[in-house]
This record gives C-alpha cells, structure tokens and sequence, in this order.
C-alpha cells in the first residue's frame, strides 16, 4: 500500500512541476506584455483608439441641455472628441457625453 501511495505521490508532484513549468513563463509573458513602456525621447505619442461615432449614437444636434460644447472630452481648439473619431461638432451629442465638472 505504502508503494502506491509513493507512486500516486511521484504522479502528482510532476505534475505540479510540469504545470509549473508551462504555465509560470506564460503569466510572466503576459504581465510584461501589459506593462507600458516609456516612449523614447522624440518618439511621437501612442494614440488611444477612439469609438466610431456610430457605437455611441453620435448626431449633430443637442440632447436637451446635453451638447458636446458642455461635455469633459470636447475638445474645442480643434473640434474634435477625446473618446470618439472623427469631427465633432459644438451642438452634438452622444452617449459618452459628461458635464464638465
């Protein structure tokens, strides 16, 4: 009995350390993957992807008081949306919109 104990005993720690072995290389491999990098000096900034006007519901026109000239992620200088692509008019609105606090 004691044999098979030892043998069930061998089975599991290779396992363990075949696991081991597998797995822990692959979650350092993903924890690097996700940290940021500092650019280099000179290196132009990454651009975070924007949400296409559609998927937010994007119109030209006011929701009530709600208007992208009032919302955080307008920004005004250059008509354009922080979140959402493309040109963004002062009287628009969509579903992203936030009072500027």
């Amino acid at each position: 009995m004691d044999n098979m104990n030892e043998s069930r005993r061998a089975v599991f720690r290779a396992a363990l350390a075949t696991g081991c072995v597998l797995c822990v290389p692959a979650a350092f491999a993903a924890d690097s993957t996700t940290k940021s990098t500092k650019p280099a000096p000179g290196d132009a900034p990454a651009q975070a992807k924007k949400t296409p006007q559609a998927t937010v519901q994007y119109q030209p026109k006011p929701k009530g008081e709600q208007k992208c000239a009032l919302c955080t992620h307008f920004i005004s200088e250059s008509n354009t949306c922080k979140v959402v692509e493309g040109k963004i008019s002062p009287e628009g609105w969509c579903t992203l919109w936030a009072k500027k606090g």
